[in-house]
């Protein structure tokens, strides 16, 4: 049996070899190393030799140094911090103009936002006024068609009125005339039937105060206005009572009738009557 050695390989710094602290662990690396180096030779005469070769391993052993950890961290240097002041006044200077400048646009933004408005304002003004100016107009033309259409009614109807007036004026004469022919007739029946009284004299006349119905019948009579002879106007007044009712009045139109001869006032004037 063949037993292959093992090496160690140390590597000792050049400042823990120099330095007293680590004189032991140097030592009791040297004697294990020497321990197992018997172990090795006191194998080779004991054991049989065995043909089997062993690769070897080589084992890597590294030297730690430790330092003393101390009580007290070290202290952390202080970092100067330098402040540049030209750069900074540069900084604040841009800031400054940068809302100077914001400023400014909102002012504009503003400014225009304003003349935008008022501009409108104007145009709506102007717009307002002239829609004011277009109904007046239509307005002024509107009253003129009336005064125009009112002018021509009123024309119409005044023309309209004064052939109603012409008309009426024409029937007003016709019905005059028919009127008189009407108590004409009535005067003459009265005459007819008169007693003469001896005091009657020419000239002498007296008024007559007669209420009829249209068949011509007389309601009532009485002397509204003497002759100054009381005989006189007795013998008017008892040869209308006398005559009771004129019967051509029953043909008379009713219009006629009621605008004249309902209560109307008759002249007696005798056209025989002596000196």
């Amino acid at each position: 049996m063949t037993v292959s050695a093992v090496s160690a390989r140390s590597s000792i710094s050049p400042s823990a070899s120099a330095g007293g602290s680590y004189g032991w662990p140097i030592a009791i690396s040297l004697a294990l190393h020497a321990c197992v180096l018997a172990a090795v030779a006191w194998g080779w005469e004991s054991a049989p030799v065995d043909t089997h070769k062993v690769t070897p391993r080589y084992v890597e052993a590294k030297l730690v140094t430790m330092k003393p950890k101390s009580s007290k961290p070290a202290a952390a240097k202080k970092k100067v911090r330098t402040i540049d002041l030209a750069a900074k006044k540069r900084e604040q200077q841009r800031q400054k103009d940068q809302r100077i400048k914001k400023q400014r646009k909102q002012q504009q933004a503003k400014d225009a936002a304003a003349r935008k408005a008022k501009k409108l304002a104007q145009e709506q003004a102007i717009a307002a006024e002239e829609r004011l100016a277009a109904e007046r107009l239509a307005q002024k033309k509107l009253a003129e068609q009336q005064r125009e259409v009112d002018n021509k009614r009123q024309r119409q109807e005044a023309f309209a009125d004064a052939l109603a007036a012409e008309d009426e004026l024409l029937l007003a004469e016709q019905d005059e005339v028919a009127a008189q022919s009407y108590v004409a007739n009535i005067a003459q029946a009265i005459g007819r039937n008169w007693s003469r009284p001896p005091s009657a004299r020419r000239g002498m006349t007296c008024e007559l105060q007669l209420q009829l119905i249209p068949t011509g019948e007389v309601v009532s009579v009485s002397v509204s206005k003497g002759s100054g002879n009381g005989a006189f106007d007795r013998s008017a007044e008892q040869a209308v009572k006398k005559l009771g009712r004129f019967e051509f009045l029953a043909d008379m139109p009713p219009a006629l009738f009621e605008r004249y001869f309902r209560q109307f006032t008759l002249l007696f004037d005798p056209q025989d009557l002596r000196l």
